[in-house]
């Protein structure tokens, strides 16, 4: 099969995957998510606390930012079906567009291949972590060919989409006109923060940022002080993982905050930074450091959720398919693929699913391995030799 032929074939299972979430979700039932996305819209147009409860219209609370309710426009007015389709397309299409403009044809190829299940799991929810990890991605790659206006556009956007993209900007680090790409990125963010200005009044949009700091606040306290090992807790699969600071929590069976943690994660994501200074120009080497953060957002991040992991598998699966071939690396892969996507899905006994897998929230626990192997990498203390070079990538169109 061509590799232009083999693109094809990713795209239209991933359309595939969208067609079903859209029966699931939009036809034969109501997707909650998508019904809190699309109130949001209405609800900011109407100058109602986008993060107060509305029960009669939909489950939980709304947790995205002003900006993101806004940016919802374009899917909100239509019948809750077609919205909730072209929602999930753009999740869908975009993480395929952005692995393809990273990876030659073939690796791509093999990247979305690994990444399928979560990604399918991610849009039957309509969540937005496909929408994130593509932008994290992009940003990248408009970052590498000198697009600086673009990639600060793909941080803003999937950091008040959820917040952690801004950690993308470390990109910029390794980055020769870094003074430049600042100014810009502080432009953009402002502009897409002022946004909403368009269909709410200055005081109102200053009410909802307050609401939205607090109800952030309040989810970090109460995950902090979360009774790991209570009896009576249900561990339900849609819940809070909370990365490495959940393990820690769960095996010491103690609260504890998270920043510490997270503090210590971040030293050593930017460590290989200042050790490797001198081989920035290195193509092989920054890559690596991109799947190193696409994992590092989730396994760092409090908020991690069990459809965030898509995030995560998606920086494997670019690290395993641009690495050479050995043991070590498809057995961390496949590890991945098992333990987070097929230990979550109905093909695993639900005692298993429940009261091992979700109880003890082991999702995180391969990713964190695989991000360990990374750094390593990244340091130099694992020595790689990158697969032979290849086009960019191919056009599919036509």
């Amino acid at each position: 099969m061509t590799d232009k032929r083999l693109l094809r074939v990713m795209l239209a299972l991933y359309l595939v995957a969208v067609l079903v979430a859209t029966v699931q979700r939009g036809i034969l039932g109501i997707e909650n998510n998508f019904a809190i996305f699309r109130w949001s819209f209405f609800h900011l147009v109407q100058g109602v606390d986008l993060y107060a409860p509305a029960p009669g219209q939909f489950d939980d609370l709304f947790k995205y930012s002003p900006t993101f309710a806004l940016l919802f426009a374009p899917f909100a007015p239509w019948p809750f079906a077609v919205g909730l389709t072209l929602w999930n397309a753009m999740n869908a299409v975009g993480v395929w567009y952005a692995v393809t403009r990273l990876l030659p044809p073939r690796q791509a190829a093999w990247a979305l291949g690994l990444s399928f299940i979560e990604v399918l799991t991610t849009v039957q929810r309509a969540q937005s972590n496909a929408l994130c990890a593509a932008s994290i991605i992009l940003a990248f790659v408009w970052l590498r060919r000198g697009w600086q206006a673009r990639a600060a556009a793909a941080i803003a956007l999937g950091a008040f989409v959820k917040i952690f993209p801004l950690a993308a900007i470390a990109f910029a680090l390794w980055e020769r006109r870094r003074t430049r790409f600042a100014a810009i990125m502080v432009a953009t963010l402002l502009l897409f923060g002022a946004v909403p200005l368009v269909a709410t009044t200055p005081a109102r949009l200053a009410a909802q940022y307050r609401s939205w700091v607090a109800i952030e606040r309040q989810d970090a306290r109460d995950l902090e002080s979360e009774c790991v090992h209570c009896p009576q807790k249900r561990y339900d699969g849609g819940g809070l993982y909370a990365g490495v600071m959940q393990q820690v929590r769960i095996w010491t069976g103690r609260p504890m905050p998270n920043w510490p943690v997270q503090l210590a994660g971040t030293l050593i994501l930017l460590l290989p930074l200042a050790v490797r200074w001198k081989d920035r120009d290195n193509e092989d080497l920054r890559r690596r450091f991109l799947c190193s953060m696409l994992v590092y957002v989730v396994i760092f991040n409090h908020q991690s959720e069990s459809p965030s992991f898509v995030i995560a598998v998606l920086g494997i699966a670019i690290w395993w398919a641009m690495s050479p071939r050995t043991p070590w690396r498809t057995a961390l892969a496949c590890l991945t693929v098992f333990v987070v996507s097929i230990g979550y899905s109905d093909a695993m006994p639900e005692w298993a699913r429940q009261e091992v897998f979700t109880r003890y929230r082991l999702k995180t626990v391969p990713c964190t391995i695989a991000w360990i192997a990374m750094q390593l990498e990244l340091l130099g203390w694992i020595h790689v030799d990158p697969l032979p070079p290849a086009p960019r990538s191919v056009s599919v169109e036509g």
